[in-house]
């Protein structure tokens, strides 16, 4: 029994914490109904090799996530719950890997666990893997690209283990590609290239990678000649648009930013551990000379970092790769000056932020829920959420105080780490009004799609949220007004161009078509938009407003 409850314990916050609370938070808009919605769509056309998006061609990324998702819709049903299963569980799968690649290098199963516990409380990571997007696959399988090719550079890697080892790489290499295209080599290879330089095993970078390249190629090959079949024109838009432009494109490109945006997001990364950054520094450069695994992980956070940095298109979720070799590096600079040399100050400095921290966040949302200083975002239907966010801040500070009170040095890094976990899991709960009605329109379209007209109506987006229409109102037949969005490419094919309404008189022009087949139109738009509607068309039948005292939500107007 000594020897199983550490096992069980864990199984049980993996329940509480990871798996149980996801479903508690809305939909967010424009990702997570996006990637809700791709799915729900291959599975009712039954085309699971072309990625649809409102019935129009959406050639952003391959099908593996949606896959997932679809997988995911099947065994739980169409809600939120499922469609943030899979990214949660690839969370986890990658803390399994961290965990299993430093049980390579460290006798002590303490250390290990240690390295899969700092990355999967890491708040960046823990919250991107409650959220339904394409970059937790990807770091799960760079991840298992990265680590296996290590594993197979050893020097005492038998030639059975090898191999196996590189098919795996590839095999990780191919199901990268199918979640996001062509980071699956660039993110693995930026970080084993100076790594094998370093470790003086450069020449194995002209042997080993043929095995991984060919695994690799036989797992992207069957949907990517289908895709080619069905969609000639995949792979000029996928290379060319998604991949050359979003890397070259300077100002041009989408979601174009700086070469310094992804710095201040690592900081926040890396926040719990931030203050002791230079005793782990200090405790790196004494143990790096000598151990291949911490070359490997210094590589496998700064080169493609770097790479990252230099592309023109980022977004914050993009350096999520970057996570698992730097909670390696953070528990084994743990080890070496917080165990071993049983260094206290930075690691005290930490908990006496924390625990400063979170009467105060508790403080700013009470002042804020009664004065709605500096701005809005509690209103009083939120009360029970300023009551959980005391009781987790009651919690967590008493985890801390127990951090610090602790004698075993692993006992103290557990318990900080375990401070973490109401915080993680109150994340699922703590969603306000004003959040909900601006970032969860599709609760607001939900609620009024039984009062819309079923028979002969057309349904028009202006501006957003095109996917959550689609989504809460279950069709792949939404209208776009005076911008196609995210959906040009597809809108582009003649077949699809009806889907366009240029302007306010095409518009009116509509409303007359279908007033004459005894039909209506039904606009969405946001509530700051509403004043547009009242100069430019006639007044509507009915109009739905998702909170009329607000102006962040959304309305539907009827003609």
């Amino acid at each position: 029994m000594k020897k199983t409850w550490p096992f069980f314990l864990i199984v049980l916050i993996v329940l509480a914490v990871c798996i149980l609370p996801i479903g508690g938070r809305p939909m967010l808009t424009p990702d997570e109904t996006r990637y809700a919605e791709i799915p729900r769509e291959m599975m009712l056309s039954g085309n699971y090799i072309s990625p649809r998006l409102n019935g129009v061609r959406y050639f952003e990324k391959p099908s593996f996530s949606y896959w997932a998702f679809a997988v995911s819709f099947k065994l739980f049903g169409m809600n939120r719950f499922a469609l943030r299963l899979p990214c949660m569980l690839a969370m986890l799968a990658t803390a399994g890997a961290v965990f299993l690649l430093m049980r390579r290098f460290y006798r002590d199963s303490r250390l290990p666990l240690l390295g899969a516990a700092v990355f999967a409380t890491m708040p960046f990571v823990y919250v991107l893997a409650t959220i339904a997007v394409t970059d937790m696959f990807l770091t799960l399988f760079v991840t298992g690209a990265s680590v296996s090719f290590f594993l197979a550079a050893q020097d005492d890697a038998g030639r059975g283990k090898r191999v196996l080892l590189l098919l795996l790489c590839g095999f990780c290499c191919g199901l990268a590609f199918l979640s996001k295209g062509f980071l699956s080599v660039a993110l693995p290879a930026a970080a084993l290239v100076p790594y094998l330089i370093w470790d003086r095993k450069w020449k194995k970078m002209f042997v080993l990678p043929w095995i991984p390249l060919a695994a690799m190629l036989v797992t992207i090959t069957p949907w990517g000649l289908a895709i080619h079949r069905q969609e000639p024109d995949f792979w000029h838009y996928f290379f060319f648009v998604e991949h050359i432009n979003r890397f070259f494109g300077q100002e041009k490109a989408q979601h174009a930013r700086n070469f310094f945006y992804f710095f201040p997001f690592l900081a926040c990364a890396l926040a719990v551990w931030l203050l002791m950054i230079p005793d782990l520094f200090r405790a790196w450069r004494r143990q790096v000379k000598d151990s291949p695994l911490l070359k490997f992980c210094v590589c496998g956070v700064a080169f493609p970092f770097l790479m990252l940095s230099c592309s023109s298109g980022k977004l914050p979720t993009y350096i999520l790769p970057c996570m698992p070799p730097a909670a390696v590096l953070i528990a084994a600079g743990l080890e070496k000056f917080f165990v071993e040399e049983r260094r206290d100050k930075a690691f005290h400095l930490t908990l006496l932020v924390l625990a400063a921290l979170l009467p105060l966040t508790l403080l700013l949302c009470t002042v804020n829920l009664l004065t709605g200083f500096p701005d809005i975002l509690f209103m009083k239907e939120d009360w029970p959420q300023i009551v959980l966010i005391a009781v987790v801040s009651a919690l967590s500070l008493a985890g801390l105080y127990l951090s610090w009170k602790a004698s075993g040095r692993y006992a103290k890094l557990y318990l900080l780490l375990a401070a973490l976990l109401p915080a993680l899991f109150a994340s699922n709960l703590v969603f306000p009004v004003r959040m909900k009605e601006w970032q969860a329109p599709n609760l607001f379209l939900a609620e009024i799609a039984g009062e819309l007209p079923a028979e002969n109506t057309v349904i028009v987006t202006y501006r957003r949220p095109f996917q959550d229409v689609c989504w809460a109102l279950r069709t792949t037949d939404v209208r776009m007004l005076v911008k196609q969005n995210e959906i040009s490419y597809g809108i582009s094919y003649p077949e699809e161009q009806y889907r366009f309404i240029p302007d306010f008189p095409a518009l009116q022009e509509l409303c007359r078509e279908q007033k004459a087949k005894n039909g209506h139109v039904a606009v969405v738009t946001p509530l700051s938009r509403l004043n547009v509607f009242e100069e430019s068309m006639p007044r509507p039948e009915r109009i739905w407003k998702s909170y009329p005292g607000l102006k962040t939500g959304y309305a539907v107007l009827l003609y």
